[in-house]
């Protein structure tokens, strides 16, 4: 028997064209269909943005294992009232936080960042090592909020619930980074 969309038994066509607020209420009842739609909604998108900040593919896999792992034991917790995709990334954000702070913190996070300029190409690779040694010379709460704009795509209202503050500091801190960005290059 199917039931209606923001039901806990969607059917399998309906969650794949179901919104993320939809799939975190199934999830809430313990959907294991919901969890794997927004699974594999998610999952591409939260393994290059923790590649991006670790550029290890093994540290990459078992944060992502780690970061569904966290959704779905939280389950029951989740708040549909705000963004499951802010709440993804901020847990993804704060596994790499805690283990750069575990393994000697933000030199390990810098020498990582670096590695970026590998993947350039041999013209680019002057103009990218500028731009990796100016975002890391940004302060930690300026560069999170900068890479969580341009390089995860995120809107300002999703950074500011991966960061728990308002969308007025993270506008702040984007203009903030802009300009020392400006500045440095």
């Amino acid at each position: 028997m199917e039931e209606k969309k923001g039901s806990h038994l969607m059917s399998m066509e309906d969650m794949s064209t179901s919104s993320d607020a939809e799939l975190a209420e199934a999830m809430r009842s313990s959907n294991a269909a919901a969890f794997k739609t927004f699974y594999y909604r998610y999952h591409d998108s939260i393994a290059s943005f923790l590649y991006h900040r670790t550029y290890s593919a093994e540290l990459t896999k078992d944060f992502v294992q780690e970061v569904f792992t966290r959704i779905w034991q939280t389950r029951e917790k989740i708040d549909v009232t705000k963004s499951i995709k802010a709440y993804l990334y901020r847990i993804a954000k704060n596994l790499v936080i805690d283990y750069f702070r575990k393994n000697s913190s933000r030199k390990s996070y810098i020498t990582t960042q670096t590695r970026r300029k590998q993947l350039s190409s041999q013209a680019s690779i002057e103009m990218q090592t500028s731009i990796n040694i100016a975002i890391n010379k940004l302060p930690e709460k300026l560069r999170t909020v900068f890479m969580l704009s341009r390089y995860d795509g995120l809107k300002y209202v999703e950074i500011a619930e991966v960061c728990q503050v308002s969308v007025k500091t993270v506008e702040s801190r984007m203009s903030q980074a802009l300009n020392f960005l400006r500045k440095e290059l």
